[in-house]
């Protein structure tokens, strides 16, 4: 490398005592330039550049991954279906809309299911016992998901309509 900076800084002085006042021409000072350009590149040719080899990568180990066993949900006795809200809606003391709410059924919860009424005019209503906190009470069929066998959910007698 103090070869290549010797070699310029000689041929910078040389071009520069080469257009300095001692009479040549141009052209005698243009020669100079392209001699000095021409030995820069022999230079280069000679030169070796060495590139390190690349660094081996050791893998990583691989860890396993941990996984969380699973918390136990609370189930029902077995062969009872039970319904788990899939949004929040009323726990009814009868099996339409017309009766009054007493309790709420959130979504997420579960309940056994314990009894069943076909209403002509909004559908099947499920009696359902709670099985966290809550009240017992009549939950429609289009706010629960069942699990479990509904034919064997018996069919019941709702309660008499509420007065007005």
């Amino acid at each position: 490398m103090n070869r290549v900076k010797l070699f310029v800084l000689g041929s910078t002085l040389l071009f520069l005592s080469a257009c300095g006042g001692n009479g040549q021409t141009s052209a005698a000072a243009g020669n100079v330039v392209i001699e000095t350009a021409q030995a820069k590149a022999a230079l280069t040719r000679v030169a070796t550049m060495q590139t390190p080899p690349p660094t081996p990568v050791t893998p990583s180990p691989t860890v396993p991954l941990v996984t969380d066993t699973p918390v136990p949900t609370a189930t029902a006795t077995p062969g009872i279906p039970i319904a788990s809200a899939d949004y929040n809606a009323y726990v009814r003391s009868g099996p339409d809309e017309s009766f009054p709410d007493v309790d709420f059924f959130l979504q997420g919860q579960t309940a056994e299911v314990i009894g069943r009424y076909d209403n002509e005019t909004t559908g099947i209503w499920w009696y359902v016992q709670r099985i966290d906190a809550g009240r017992d009470g009549w939950v429609w069929s289009g706010a629960v998901t069942i699990s479990g066998n509904e034919a064997a959910v018996p069919l019941m007698e709702p309660p008499d309509f509420p007065e007005e």
